[in-house]
């Protein structure tokens, strides 16, 4: 699960020009099924684009 503090730090770190599976490595769910693992950058994509 991808919460509102990831996606803030994925939004900075894409604005800073860093590629998107770099961004998907330094991510980690902190609940969930996939607790401790990092989201894929598909999951990490669809979060972005439905974020207001």
């Amino acid at each position: 699960m991808i919460d509102k503090d990831m996606l803030t730090v994925a939004r900075a770190l894409r604005d800073k020009g860093v590629p998107m599976p770099e961004i998907a490595k330094k991510l980690t769910s902190s609940s969930g099924k996939k607790a401790g693992k990092n989201p894929s950058v598909a999951s990490l994509y669809r979060a972005l684009a439905d974020a207001p």
